[in-house]
């Protein structure tokens, strides 16, 4: 389901509306994707709320608001998305990575996409590929331009590096 499309089936929910009437300083942060190279995902929102620093999530298919939780971030206040304003869609986005993909990564066969429309720095398509041999690629696109911003691959075994 096109991001946009789940987005409106989120907002016209009787959860979310409900959710939007008792919850006004909730907003949005995130749309967040998983899904197998051959089965599709259904999107989560995420909505966040600075004075208690927490997230609510709803799920798109069927809608569904998820209880209350502590929010992911380094430091600091969760910056806002606005889905509007996303002139690179979810199709375009995943054709940029799949190019950089072949281009750059082509050796790797990919088992596992987690797509998130985010705020670093500036609203960005922040996706990362989970290879069927534990490679990590992270590629990051500009979600007004289409601009590569990074793209790197990694070892699942380093992120316990990188911690210790």
């Amino acid at each position: 389901m096109d991001l946009k499309e789940a987005y409106n089936l989120v907002e016209k929910s009787e959860s979310f509306i409900s959710f939007r009437e008792n919850e006004s300083s909730y907003y949005l942060v995130h749309a967040f994707l998983t899904k197998e190279h051959s089965k599709p995902g259904e999107w989560e929102f995420g909505f966040y709320n600075k004075q208690s620093d927490k997230i609510v999530v709803f799920e798109s298919s069927p809608v569904k608001r998820l209880p209350e939780q502590e929010v992911f971030k380094k430091e600091g206040d969760v910056k806002p998305i606005n889905i509007d304003e996303t002139a690179i869609s979810y199709d375009e986005a995943m054709q940029i990575t799949e190019h950089i993909r072949r281009e750059k990564y082509s050796s790797d066969q990919i088992a596992k996409y987690i797509v998130i429309l985010q705020y670093i720095h500036k609203q960005v398509w922040n996706i990362t590929l989970i290879s069927t041999a534990f490679s990590i690629i992270n590629i990051r696109i500009d979600s007004m331009t289409g601009e590569v911003i990074s793209s790197n691959k990694s070892s699942i075994s380093d992120l316990g590096l990188k911690q210790a």
